[in-house]
């Protein structure tokens, strides 16, 4: 198995005993609120026919938050994001590939809490799930004579899925609620067809982000 997806297992391995301790607040925590930030992705294709380098794209949406026990809580949301990939050419090549993909986005994530006065800084992980909205594709093909078998194909697996976690800091003013966080996403699902007659073994997702959100407190 591949050790990003046992890196983030052991993260969700390591925050399920907290639930295990069942220290229910006096006042369940309620939030809603929203995020915006970037994104840095790429792919896993097999076979590799160029060398991928991250493509930027943004993200942002509504975020759901419950909190029932101390220190532990589950968070979710609707979100809309923009992933893909670039290939590399190498340093001063005239050739490049860009494809830029449009998602919403589902996440069910288990959310660990420490906190310390009006901080918290906290760990989210658990799977996020997808759907294909919209695609943009640009490329330049003068050094290679050949097109890959990406080129003006289009999205073939609109549902898509995988695991995800991220780690942040936010700060509590009364009830408002404002943090950044950092996550990544690995894709356990393929964006094109993957049968024994389709050019593909492997076609999924990685994903880098960054946000800011803002929360505020319902009850």
């Amino acid at each position: 198995m591949n050790k990003k997806i046992l890196s983030l297992l052991c993260m969700l391995y390591l925050i399920l005993p907290l639930s295990a301790q069942y220290r229910m607040l006096e006042k369940n925590e309620c939030y809603l609120g929203a995020a915006a930030g970037v994104t840095f992705s790429t792919a896993s294709l097999q076979p590799l026919y160029a060398d991928k380098s991250y493509q930027q794209g943004w993200e942002g949406g509504f975020i759901f938050r419950y909190i029932a026990e101390k220190n532990f809580g589950i968070e979710s949301g609707l979100l809309l994001s923009q992933c893909g990939w670039a290939d590399d050419y190498g340093y001063q090549s005239p050739d490049y590939y860009h494809r830029r993909m449009s998602f919403a986005e589902i996440p069910f994530l288990m959310h660990a809490y420490l906190e310390s006065g009006k901080a918290r800084f906290f760990l989210n992980a658990g799977p996020k799930f997808s759907y294909f909205l919209q695609e943009t594709e640009s490329y330049n093909n003068e050094e290679f004579a050949y097109f890959h078998p990406y080129y003006n194909k289009a999205v073939e697996t609109y549902f898509q899925w995988g695991i995800m976690g991220n780690v942040g800091f936010e700060f509590h003013f009364g009830q408002t609620v404002c943090g950044v966080s950092g996550g990544y996403y690995y894709g356990l699902s393929d964006i094109f067809h993957n049968r024994v007659t389709d050019p593909f073994v492997t076609s999924s997702i990685q994903q880098i982000n960054g946000r800011f959100f803002i929360l505020f407190q319902t009850n």
